[in-house]
């Protein structure tokens, strides 16, 4: 039997440096990258938002309020994401490879103050010191990096947020998650949930159940591995383990049900074999629709209680929610594409300030996983991205899942345009 020490410890740090190590010889060459972004910026200006900060901190503390707040409305909205995107020059190529920054959005009685932080990952750290670029990130590849230890080398903390078991952690897909102080947003350092699984990657969307039970994965695509979290309410590690996945490659999100956990696995796979003297990381993945997308099916109590099933070729970075019925059969929705131009085109080149529409958008989709091995899935003409639902029905049976969707003019914004509530058929 596989224990957490012999399982964990033996591809830890080495297999992840080196899937990520050889980036570090790259050149990087972004200067181009930026003074394209500038030309762009000065003829349109919807896209600030992508140009990034260069303060590590921000504050508002009165800001305007259009309309009315719901009366009695306190409290804070955390948001993190990529933030610090160039340096001495030089200019990410990827969206995804910026250094997060956490942001806290408090409301007070009507009013509204912000205030922002650059989380003080290892990496931002280094980076400061030298003035520069120096580590490869996720889509740019590396500038004379110095040797690394392993993924929290390059940990960029942007991705997502989430409160558990007291603390506020900021996430990140191949690393450790981040403690963050609530009130003044200090980076307090990096989350290890036991000393086995330190530095093992601990993924961008984690599930909290009704009762506060948190299931996690971390994807270790060298190894083919991912690897299982189940954390109880309190923050108190309770167990993991691992599932080998043949041709693993781009797993970002997951749903739960009562009694499973469900992966969905797009054909965008790593090739450590794709690796050259100008890859990123996002470049040594490559399209084989010939797999199919696969869905995992982990039972909670057994790791080793897999189910499989297939769909046709598609991409997913979003998902909703998941229940089974009394039969046995799990129902869940996402958010559907093609292919994954959205991830290799779209959010590449609007570093550039170009807006290259993916495809086709990603829509709504529904899919049912029969007790009996089948799987059937329905596509709307809808387009949606970030559906979520009510924290208390995660897991569970549900009526309805929130959504950003209408599809923007792809030469003026790559982003939704409005929020939607969709009902859920068969959950009624």
């Amino acid at each position: 039997m596989l224990t957490r020490r012999n399982l964990l410890r033996a591809f830890a740090m080495a297999p992840v440096v080196g899937a990520l190590g050889p980036l570090g010889t790259r050149a990087l060459s972004a200067t181009s990258w930026k003074r394209a972004f500038d030309s762009a910026l000065a003829e349109n200006p919807r896209l600030l938002g992508w140009q990034g900060v260069t303060e590590p901190r921000l504050a508002a503390p009165n800001l305007p309020v259009t309309g009315a707040l719901p009366p009695g409305l306190t409290g804070t909205f955390y948001r993190n994401g990529p933030a610090r995107h160039e340096r001495a020059g030089h200019r990410y190529r990827h969206w995804f490879d910026g250094d997060g920054m956490v942001q806290a959005f408090r409301f007070d009685e009507g009013n509204v103050s912000h205030q922002g932080r650059i989380i003080e990952t290892a990496k931002y750290m280094a980076e400061e010191r030298a003035g520069r670029h120096r580590f490869p990130a996720f889509g740019t590849t590396g500038r004379d990096s110095p040797p690394l230890r392993g993924p929290d080398d390059l940990n960029t903390a942007n991705i997502n947020i989430c409160h558990h078991g007291g603390e506020l952690l900021t996430l990140w897909e191949g690393g450790s998650a981040h403690r963050i102080e609530a009130s003044t947003l200090e980076t307090l350092g990096r989350k290890t949930w036991s000393e086995d699984l330190k530095g093992i990657a601990f993924s961008a969307h984690p599930k909290a159940e009704p009762d506060g039970t948190l299931w996690n994965f971390g994807n270790v695509v060298s190894r083919g591995l991912l690897v299982l979290y189940h954390i109880a309410s309190n923050g108190r590690f309770r167990k993991t383990g691992a599932v080998p996945v043949e041709h693993l490659g781009m797993v970002h999100d997951f749903v739960v049900t009562a009694r499973h956990l469900v992966f969905v696995l797009p054909p965008l796979v790593y090739d450590e074999t794709a690796f050259g003297p100008n890859v990123s990381f996002l470049d040594s993945h490559v399209w084989r629709p010939e797999l199919d997308t696969r869905v995992l099916v982990v039972a909670k109590d057994d790791f080793s209680d897999r189910r499989w099933y297939r769909l046709p070729a598609g991409f997913a970075f979003h998902f909703g929610n998941a229940w089974e019925d009394p039969t046995g059969n799990i129902h869940f929705d996402y958010c559907a594409a093609p292919d994954a131009t959205v991830l290799t085109e779209t959010l590449r080149y609007v570093m550039r300030g170009e807006f290259r529409p993916p495809t086709e958008p990603t829509r709504f989709a529904q899919v049912t996983l029969n007790a009996s091995g089948d799987a059937v899935q329905d596509i709307s003409s809808v387009s949606a991205e970030f559906p979520r639902v009510a924290p208390a029905v995660v897991g569970r049976r549900y009526r309805q899942v929130y959504a950003l969707t209408g599809v923007a003019a792809p030469r003026t914004r790559p982003t939704a345009g409005s929020s939607a509530r969709r009902s859920i058929s068969g959950n009624g």
